[in-house]
C-alpha cells in the first residue's frame, strides 16, 4: 500500500502503529524485478482485471519507464475500487490462488466482515489487493495484515482528504501489452520522497528521470500533509 510503512516489532505494538504497509513483512524472501514485474503484468493484463487493478509501489516507476530497478522486491502491491473486489476475487478463485486465509474478510478482528482486501501468491511472488473508495471529497484506502502475511490480523485504513481519482490512478501504455492501471507517478514519489530509504531514494530518481507533472505533483503532496492512517481492529 502506497501510503503507509512496514510495522517492525511486537504483535500489539505493530497493528497499533499510525503508518503500516502490509508488504508482507514474515515473509523475508525478495524477488528480481524480472520475475516481480512478470507476476505483476499477469494480474494487470489478465481478462477481467485490466483498469480495475493499479500497480503501486516501488514497481511503479521501473514498470511505468521499461527499465529494470536492480534491485530486489520483496512484493507487488495492486489497488482496486472496493466496488471492484468482486472481480478481484473472482479471477483469483478462477486461477486457483484464492486463499481464505488471505483474504481480509476471514480474519477473526473483522467482526463486521468489511472487505479490507486481499493477499495472493502468484507465480510464488507475493501480491497484495487493497481496496479504494472515495466518500466526501476523501480517499479511503484499506488494507490487511494476515497471520501468513505478517504474523498477525489487523485492519489499517488511511485517509487522504482533497485527492481526486485522477490524481491517484491512471492507465499507461505499457509496450506490446497495452494499457494497463498505475498509481501515478506523482502518487508514487509523494508516499517514497520522505522515506530515506535507499531502495525509495533510488525509486524517486526514477521517477525524476522520466518526469512529474509539476501541478499534480502539487496537489499531491499538499493532500498527503493531511493523510491520516489508522489500525481499526487487530487480533488479541
Amino acid at each position: 500500500m502506497f501510503t503507509m510503512n512496514r510495522i517492525e516489532s511486537g504483535r500489539a505494538s505493530r497493528a497499533q502503529g499510525s503508518a503500516i504497509s502490509v508488504q508482507h513483512g514474515a515473509n523475508a524472501e525478495a524477488f528480481t524485478f524480472a520475475r516481480a514485474k512478470a507476476a505483476a503484468l499477469r494480474v494487470m493484463t489478465a481478462e477481467g482485471l485490466r483498469g480495475i487493478v493499479f500497480l503501486e509501489g516501488g514497481l511503479v516507476p521501473w514498470v511505468a519507464s521499461g527499465r529494470d530497478s536492480g534491485r530486489l522486491h520483496g512484493d507487488v502491491d495492486l489497488s482496486a475500487r472496493l466496488g471492484d473486489m468482486p472481480a478481484v476475487r473472482e479471477w483469483l478463485v478462477g486461477e486457483g490462488l484464492y486463499e481464505r486465509s488471505l483474504d481480509s474478510i476471514d480474519l477473526a478482528c473483522n467482526v463486521a466482515r468489511t472487505d479490507f482486501g486481499a493477499h495472493a501468491v502468484v507465480d510464488g511472488v507475493p501480491v497484495s489487493f487493497c481496496p479504494f473508495l472515495f466518500n466526501g471529497g476523501v480517499l479511503i484506502q484499506r488494507n490487511a495484515a494476515t497471520e501468513r502475511t505478517e504474523g498477525f490480523g489487523a485492519l489499517f485504513e488511511a485517509r487522504i482528504p482533497g485527492i481526486a481519482e485522477g490524481d491517484f490512478v491512471e492507465m499507461r501504455e505499457i509496450r506490446g501489452m497495452g494499457a494497463v492501471g498505475f498509481s501515478t507517478l506523482e502518487v508514487c514519489r509523494a508516499a517514497k520522497a520522505e522515506s530515506g530509504r535507499e531502495k525509495d531514494v533510488h525509486d524517486v530518481a526514477e521517477i525524476d528521470r522520466v518526469g512529474c507533472d509539476a501541478a499534480r505533483l502539487a496537489r499531491v503532496e499538499a493532500a498527503f500533509e493531511n493523510m491520516s492512517v489508522a489500525c481499526l481492529a487487530f487480533d488479541e
